[in-house]
């Protein structure tokens, strides 16, 4: 319980204590119209150990009070069990040994006036925090604003902190403002209840301690980020003349940041592209959209590296065909084109087939006509008789003229040939026929030539019994070769991917790859006859979706991922050269206008027009550029940056302006984080 005592008019000296102790020490004042004693901390030591308690305070969620009365009373002592305490539940029975462990342990620490002793305690120790805040409340207040502070940075030095957590992470404002705004409900509960008396009081200034600290913690981060802009705004026309390259390395990190990419991510990115076979993929490429808005401003604002960074972007994009290209070949395993590769599979073919047919004729026996001639009197009948008694003068027709002399080649009327080699000669003399037929578009005239061929093809095997082999082989050669022109025709629009797929899976291993071979070559020559620019685009003509479904399928085994990557980099790399280099030419010719002007000519050009509201826009324009650190030396760095195609240069370039970034991030959020928890306080703490 507090104790005061007072000084009479005539020395004596006056002590009061109680519950009610303060009451009733005005009450004695008024009586005998005493001055109180002087306060004892009313001096050096007083106000730095007031400022001590506040930093206790808020340092320890406002239990500090408490923490000292429990160490006053004992520490380690505890109030005094009474005996029946180990005669109930898991301690009961005389020889328990549960209640024998609990009694020897409790005995070295039990005291009958703990509780006493910490109220006493306590009642002191907010008796003196009661005294400092009526005598010492500056100092108080700010040993409870530097516990605050300190508390926040230990949390975030500590890693603890969600919301230094979330600007280290580089996560964007309104998500730090709302990780903050919990924060900040947490403290402030913390602050609010750690300050109460009894389970009611806690919880009532818990909930409004949670309460302050939820606006408080959503306002925050966002003051600090305001507060930041500006003053590095204010900063930035002289600091980025004299410190070009760290607002360079900024820069490209931000965007990096909004690209959500590491350094050693941009670096893996290149150096895959590489080893693909495009060492052309930069830095701008690998960042994506972020990239691309920067290389925009490089190209659009006057400094001494514009113009390699424009040729470069030009050179790069007239070579999209080529490497395009070589993709499709290396993608596809198709070097040759498809009549090379059609001319190559029938040279083969018939090498083979004349060391196959030979074997057939060197085993050969004599052969029998006899089918092959029933088979052309289907259609000739009478046949012979026709031709011996002619029945009218009326002339043949095509089909029974071309009959008429595969009959002649193998009878004369009275005798068959028997020999092998001849009725070879005469299948070899129908084939011709037949591919004359079907070049003149006679279909009918094939048709029936091609069922003497297959009759005589019968009488051939049954001559020799070799003569099936080769026969299956050049028939499966054929297939191969036939597959080239399959795939060429797969291309057109016409064709359904599903059903090329389907036909596709359906062949053999031979036929695919001259399949590919037909199917990829009037794709490069598509590619290759595109009109060449520095904006075109050659690879947007494979992005549609049936190629998507097709090359995947079609490409070489293990090679359609790596395809597709590689026209995925083209396209990318033609929208970074896009995005600096297309659209309006507007801001090039007022950029180029700039560089050989003193004065902004989009400003002069406004006020000619009397159009004041465009001359304020563009002044505007070129002050937030000033203002935002990008003179002509800062935008050179980034240019260098972005064309940069080395991986390793490209990382360790990423890695320090990471590092710089990360250290301001890192303090700011030490920043907010202690603003945090010392503003989350004070609902809690501040007030009496």
């Amino acid at each position: 319980m507090p104790t005061f005592k007072i000084t009479g008019p005539d020395n004596k000296v006056y002590r009061v204590s109680g519950d009610n102790a303060e009451g009733a020490l005005e009450a004695l004042k008024k009586h005998i119209g005493a001055q109180p004693e002087p306060d004892k901390r009313d001096n050096i030591v007083g106000k730095a150990d007031a400022f001590a308690r506040g930093v206790a305070d808020t340092a320890t969620f406002g239990l500090s009070d408490e923490i000292a009365a429990h160490a006053k009373s004992g520490p380690l002592s505890v109030p005094a069990k009474p005996d029946e305490y180990y005669e109930r539940g898991i301690y009961a029975g005389k020889y328990n040994p549960l209640g024998m462990i609990a009694r020897a342990i409790d005995a070295p620490f039990a005291s009958e006036t703990k509780n006493a002793d910490y109220e006493k305690a306590l009642a002191e120790e907010r008796a003196v925090d009661q005294s400092d805040y009526d005598n010492r409340f500056g100092y108080r207040l700010a040993g409870q604003l530097t516990g605050g502070v300190g508390t926040g940075a230990t949390l975030a030095k500590a890693g603890l902190s969600p919301t230094a957590n979330a600007i280290t992470a580089g996560r964007g404002l309104g998500r730090v403002a709302g990780v903050s705004a919990g924060e900040g409900l947490a403290l402030g509960a913390a602050q609010g209840f750690g300050s109460g008396e009894g389970v009611n009081d806690r919880l009532a200034k818990a909930l409004i301690g949670g309460s302050s600290g939820l606006v408080l913690g959503g306002l925050t981060p966002l003051a600090v980020a305001g507060v930041s802009k500006v003053a590095k705004g204010a900063a930035a026309p002289v600091l980025a003349r004299l410190y070009p390259e760290n607002y360079a390395e900024d820069a490209v990190t931000t965007a990096m940041r909004r690209a959500d990419r590491t350094p050693q991510q941009v670096a893996d990115v290149m150096d895959y592209a590489a080893r693909e076979g495009q060492p052309e993929y930069n830095v701008a490429d690998a960042l994506g959209y972020t990239g691309q808005r920067l290389a925009s401003v490089v190209a659009r604002n006057p400094h001494n590296e514009r113009q390699p960074f424009v040729e470069s972007l030009q050179r790069r994009q007239m070579g999209q065909g080529d490497r395009l290209a070589r993709a499709l070949v290396e993608g596809f395993d198709a070097p040759q084109t498809a009549d090379a590769v059609a001319t190559g599979l029938k040279a083969s073919r018939t090498n083979e087939a004349n060391k196959l047919y030979g074997a057939a004729r060197n085993q050969a026996t004599p052969v029998n006509v006899t089918p092959v001639l029933e088979t052309i009197d289907k259609t000739l009948s009478p046949g012979i008789n026709s031709m011996v008694n002619p029945r009218d003068r009326i002339a043949n027709d095509s089909i029974e003229g071309a009959l008429s002399r595969v009959r002649s080649m193998l009878s004369d009327g009275n005798s068959q040939i028997t020999d092998f080699d001849a009725l070879f000669r005469v299948k070899l003399d129908l084939d011709d026929m037949i591919t004359a037929a079907e070049g003149r578009g006679a279909n009918n005239r094939a048709f029936a030539l091609n069922e003497v061929k297959r009759a005589i093809d019968s009488a051939l095997e049954e001559g020799s019994p070799a003569y099936r082999a080769a026969n299956d082989t050049f028939r499966q050669r054929s297939e191969v070769i036939d597959a080239v022109p399959v795939g060429s025709a797969a291309t057109s629009g016409r064709q359904r991917a599903d059903d090329t797929i389907a036909a596709f899976n359906q062949m053999t291993p031979d036929q695919q790859q001259a399949f590919r071979a037909g199917y990829v070559d009037p794709i490069i020559a598509k590619v290759e006859s595109t009109p060449m620019g520095p904006l075109t685009n050659r690879a947007r003509a494979l992005t549609t979706p049936k190629y998507e479904q097709e090359f995947p399928a079609f490409a070489a085994p293990g090679r359609g991922p790596e395809l597709g990557r590689r026209i995925g980099r083209e396209q990318r790399m033609y929208e970074t050269a896009n995005a600096a280099l297309g659209n309006s030419k507007t801001a090039d010719n007022l950029a180029d206008a700039a560089d050989f002007n003193q004065f902004d000519p989009g400003v002069i050009s406004a006020i000619v027009r009397r159009d004041i509201p465009g001359a304020l826009m563009a002044g505007a324009t070129r002050a937030i550029n000033e203002f935002q650190g990008m003179p002509p030396s800062v935008i050179e760095r980034i240019a260098r940056t972005l064309m940069e195609t080395d991986p390793n240069a490209a990382r360790d370039l990423l890695t320090t302006g990471t590092r710089r970034l990360s250290r301001a991030d890192q303090a700011r959020a030490r920043v907010v984080a202690a603003l945090l928890a010392s503003q989350t306080a004070a609902p809690g703490r501040v007030a009496p």
